[in-house]
């Protein structure tokens, strides 16, 4: 009985002990949201964690818009082409590219059961080199781009940050390569280097640098002037450590953005050179599908149906462009 009574008068204290607790807590809930100035870590935390889970939702809604959404079903169909591209076609890709020809295979055939797109001027089944090409295309969307962003990154910040002398050498290069059109350097570079595919991608990704500099250089010079930022440096934080751990970090974001676009013109601007004949015959090219068919007119299939895979991830790649620049915009209310 004496056992019972201890714990009862135990489970007792521990009752008034909570609510007193939970009565503390209220008290300081109502105070931190009702007095101007009052701070409650535990409630700042919670006020925190719901303003970023918020905020992310609002970041999706903004997202899922359905020209953005159009844009990523695009991409992810030209990443099933590439990714599956040996079982949604017969013909391996050795069999639809330069050096081989197909024995018997004529020249801009009508569409078949065999070729259900018809054939290009060498007898290539357009279907398949229209999957293979997507493995092509993909690669000339993201070597450039990345060559052309991350120079910028690095070579930007180090402008903006430093200033002085190293701005200055920096931005009249930047100024001298904009009197040059960058295609025309491309076409004339191309030949010399070679018309191999990872040479033009290369040369095409260092001369679209410069623009990248200068945008990136913009968004560092904002940056720097941030109160962070100063803090850092007072703090005795190294140069490169404030650049790419402090700004860069802060900085990015809209350049990143830049990227999709980036990515649609750069396949444009290589499936033209591949158009006027500049370049690699020995990979599967949209562009080079649409200069064979330039040889005849008349054949609908051997120009559209290149073209047209060329307009899906161009399109698509601009729409996830814009997609992310509303939802990521903080200066947009959308």
């Amino acid at each position: 009985m004496l056992k019972i009574t201890e714990q009862a008068f135990i489970e007792d204290i521990a009752h008034n002990q909570s609510k007193s607790l939970t009565k503390e807590k209220f008290i300081r809930f109502l105070r931190f949201y009702l007095i101007p100035g009052w701070r409650d870590p535990e409630f700042a935390s919670q006020e925190y964690e719901a303003e970023k889970i918020k905020s992310k939702r609002r970041m999706f809604r903004r997202l899922l818009k359905p020209l953005t959404i159009t844009g990523f079903v695009m991409i992810i169909f030209i990443l099933i082409l590439a990714v599956y591209a040996p079982w949604l076609t017969q013909y391996r890709l050795g069999e639809i590219i330069s050096p081989y020809y197909p024995p018997g295979g004529n020249p801009f055939d009508d569409p078949s059961p065999e070729h259900p797109f018809g054939t290009t001027k060498y007898g290539y089944d357009i279907l398949a080199r229209l999957i293979w090409g997507s493995r092509t295309t993909l690669v000339m969307a993201a070597i450039p781009v990345t060559i052309a962003i991350g120079g910028g990154i690095l070579l930007g910040t180090i402008s903006a940050y430093f200033g002085g002398i190293v701005d200055y050498l920096m931005m009249r290069f930047v100024d001298l390569m904009y009197a040059f059109p960058n295609l025309i350097l491309v076409i004339i570079i191309v030949p010399i280097l070679g018309q191999a595919l990872l040479t033009s991608l290369v040369i095409y990704g260092i001369l679209f640098i410069p623009y990248n500099i200068r945008f990136m250089r913009s968004l560092v010079l904002q940056v720097k002037q941030l109160e962070f930022v100063q803090a850092a440096k007072t703090g005795g934080a190294q140069k490169f450590k404030v650049m790419f751990t402090h700004i860069v970090p802060n900085a990015i974001s809209p350049i990143l953005i830049a990227f999709f676009g980036g990515a649609a013109i750069a396949v444009l601007g290589l499936a033209g050179l591949a158009f006027i004949g500049i370049g690699d015959p020995t990979v599967a090219s949209w562009g080079t599908d649409i200069n064979w068919a330039r040889a005849s007119f008349s054949n609908f299939n051997a120009a559209v149906w290149p073209g047209l895979f060329i307009g899906i991830i161009a399109i698509g790649f601009m729409l996830i462009g814009d997609g992310l620049r509303d939802a990521l915009d903080p200066r947009l209310n959308i």
